[in-house]
């Protein structure tokens, strides 16, 4: 008896556990979907490099379109080793906090949030200090995306802003176009954002050239999970076989641990160049990075989020004839 693929149970498992169930997570990439778009995917065998909890998002929608995920986490998200500088921070968001601070006649004038991931991290973490979420002071809200303003809408905080395209150059260029509308400036207005450590350094550039000062603080921190286990030297044996026919990348830390790990594993850079093989970017931040690090990316996503990359995908299906492997 041939030796069962542990890839292809999971990927089983996994779709066993969605059938029947085509609105999990607010609803799959099905909605307007022409015929052809049906099973655009189907067999087709793709890598999902997002963190363990957020994979499923796009495994599910691609699953709908007939594609074989492989969930293959790079990255993980760690809580800081030390709470004392976000604790602060954050607790300057609410009065009884201010009244015992030398600094309590400047709250901040906005709160940015640009991932989900910080979201959930800074929310639960006041929530298990006590803090009644709902009793914030009067501080306006900034979201990067939709993604991350429907992670703050589940905690009851409605964002004020959320730029048109969701990278942080347009969150600055956000900000301050929206204090000018009111006839305000971001001048010495202080600004909280808790976000990831190794995260770019443009948005707190373009918020301090505006005159804002910026309390840049570590909620949390990406590292690599990939490694030499049964799981990577499965994926390692499809790579060289030629037998995935996709790569997606979500954000430019899960590029970077994917090479890292790649690379790690001592293989031939030539096998992420077979012309079988399709790299998909969330967007041009992550693409660039991508191309940094010696991939060549074939679909990039015109709207930054998860659903944006399945069309993408889906779009670049429907016109690149060569993706589909002949049986």
């Amino acid at each position: 008896m041939p030796e069962k693929d542990p890839l292809l149970e999971r990927q089983q498992l996994h779709a066993d556990s969605l059938e029947g169930d085509d609105k999990a997570d607010g609803g799959l990439y099905t909605m307007g979907q022409t015929n052809a778009q049906r099973g655009i995917l189907q067999g087709k065998r793709i890598l999902v490099t997002r963190t363990r909890e957020q994979a499923g998002v796009l495994s599910e929608r691609l699953l709908a379109l007939g594609a074989m995920p492989v969930e293959f986490p790079t990255i993980r998200i760690v809580p800081p080793h030390n709470w004392a500088s976000l604790d602060w921070a954050l607790g300057r968001l609410f009065p009884t906090a201010m009244e015992n601070d030398d600094q309590r006649d400047c709250p901040y004038a906005w709160l940015i949030f640009t991932s989900a991931n910080g979201v959930h991290i800074c929310c639960e973490r006041l929530l298990e200090r006590g803090y009644d979420l709902q009793a914030m002071c009067p501080v306006r809200v900034a979201a990067i995306g939709p993604a991350t303003a429907a992670a703050l809408t589940h905690y009851g905080i409605h964002p004020d802003l959320v730029p048109d395209i969701y990278v942080a150059e347009s969150v600055a260029a956000a900000l301050i176009h929206d204090s000018q509308q009111r006839g305000e400036s971001l001048q010495g207005k202080r600004i909280l954002l808790p976000r990831a450590a190794e995260a770019r350094n443009v948005l707190v550039t373009e918020l301090q050239h505006a005159g804002a000062v910026v309390d840049e603080v570590a909620a949390y921190t990406t590292v690599s999970v990939a490694s030499d286990d049964q799981q990577g030297r499965e994926i390692v044996k499809l790579l060289q076989r030629g037998e995935i026919d996709m790569i997606t990348f979500t954000s430019s830390s899960t590029v970077r641990n994917f090479m890292q790990w790649f690379r790690s594993c001592a293989i031939d850079d030539t096998f992420l160049h077979q012309p079988s093989l399709k790299i998909a970017c969330i967007g041009p931040i992550t693409s660039q990075t991508a191309r940094e690090l010696g991939l060549d990316v074939d679909i990039e996503a015109n709207e930054f989020t998860i659903d944006g990359l399945v069309e993408a995908i889906v779009r670049a299906s429907l016109a690149d004839a060569p993706l589909q492997r002949e049986e």
